[in-house]
This record gives C-alpha cells, sequence and structure tokens, in this order.
C-alpha cells in the first residue's frame, strides 16, 4: 500500500508555497505553523521524524545531518534537499517538486531516511 508523503519545512520555504501546496491537498507545514521557527536544524530534522514528516529545506546542513544520522545508525523521516541560490527562490519549483512527491512517491519506500534532491 502506497504512503503518501507528509512534509514539514524549515524557514526557508516561503509560506506562499506552503498555502498553494496546502490548497493542493498536500499535508506540509511550516516551522512557524508549529512553534519551531527559531530552533536549530538538528531540532527540525528530529521534529519532521517524530512526526513522521519529510524534512524540506535549502539549508545544505541537512545534507550533513543525513551523512551523521546514517553514521550513527539513526533514521529520519526523509530529506527534500533545495539548492540555496536558485530553486530556493523560486515558488514554481517548490510547489512543483514537492507536488510531484506527494502524488508519485511513496514515504516508506521513496523518502525515508533518504535524501531527494530537486531536479529542477
Amino acid at each position: 500500500m502506497v504512503e503518501a508523503p507528509k512534509f514539514y519545512t524549515d524557514v526557508h520555504i516561503a509560506k506562499e508555497a506552503i498555502r498553494q501546496l496546502q490548497h493542493k491537498g498536500v499535508d506540509i507545514l511550516h516551522a512557524a505553523d508549529v512553534g519551531m521557527k527559531d530552533v536549530l536544524d538538528p531540532d527540525h530534522l528530529v521534529y519532521a521524524t517524530e512526526n513522521k514528516r519529510v524534512m524540506v529545506s535549502c539549508d545544505d546542513d541537512f545534507l550533513r545531518h543525513h551523512a551523521e544520522w546514517q553514521a550513527l545508525g539513526k533514521e529520519h523521516s526523509g530529506i527534500v534537499y533545495f539548492r540555496m541560490p536558485d530553486q530556493c527562490k523560486s515558488i514554481g519549483v517548490i510547489v512543483g517538486e514537492i507536488y510531484f512527491l506527494h502524488e508519485a512517491a511513496d514515504y516508506l519506500t521513496d523518502l525515508y531516511n533518504q535524501v531527494w534532491m530537486a531536479k529542477t
């Protein structure tokens, strides 16, 4: 059975992208919506994992956090990474990629404990 992914974003993701995705039926939360606006990156990853949400960010520190967790044998709910200089500034790119994952990806086989790097 395919399990649709749920998403959680840090503050680098524009709230307008979140609004558009929610309007399309995507289960996605912004850090500010859950009182996590000012926490450190590792805390975002812990929150996402505890709530079975795929972490979405433009912060390349999450690539390092993924490697650290893997080295420690810890699993996370997945990370979607957008490049800061170009992809993160485009609401259309973010909406398109997350909506694609919402529609096509299986949370457990395609995203859980993996990094998805946006291709656009």
